[in-house]
């Protein structure tokens, strides 16, 4: 497998601009993805929002293709080594904070292709319209269905994506 991973060292742009320590942390990280990962989000204090305190950690959201999904019997084994791939290699001190993201309504999760979340965005409703898998302090597996809301996520700003 190993042979099969994407180290990124292409990150957005926008973000060099936008968030030039961010930026930095993530370019400095060895930052480095699973086959089934086709984009990465940035959220949260170090993202778009840019409020972080020094000890804030950075919040990524790995976006995982649902074919590999799909074709798994079991789809969870593919979200834990997303997520294992993705911590294992991270070299930061600054503390990483990421979620496994799928498509559960067949919407191709287009609300992460937009800095702001709009209505019109997504017919599906914003709250508990994505799978999440999380592996952090404690907790490791499928966040349950607990009113988490798209809204929320938002502002982001993508870091990289496969290219198709």
């Amino acid at each position: 497998m190993k042979e099969n991973l994407t180290v990124i060292d292409n990150i957005n742009e926008d973000i060099k601009n936008l968030l030039p320590t961010t930026y930095n942390i993530l370019n400095e990280s060895n930052l480095t993805v699973h086959p089934s990962v086709y984009k990465i989000i940035l959220s949260g204090s170090r993202g778009l929002s840019n409020r972080f305190r020094e000890n804030s950690d950075i919040d990524l959201s790995l976006l995982v293709d649902s074919k590999f999904l799909n074709k798994e019997l079991n789809p969870e084994q593919i979200l834990k080594e997303v997520l294992n791939v993705t911590l294992i290699n991270w070299k930061s001190k600054v503390e990483l904070d990421t979620v496994a993201v799928f498509d559960i309504n067949n919407c191709n999760l287009k609300c992460f292709d937009y800095k702001s979340y709009s209505d019109k965005l997504c017919k599906m409703g914003d709250t508990d319209c994505l799978g999440l898998y999380k592996k952090q302090k404690g907790f490791h597996g499928y966040v349950p269905k607990i009113g988490i809301s798209i809204k929320l996520i938002h502002p982001i700003i993508t870091v990289w994506e496969r290219k198709r």
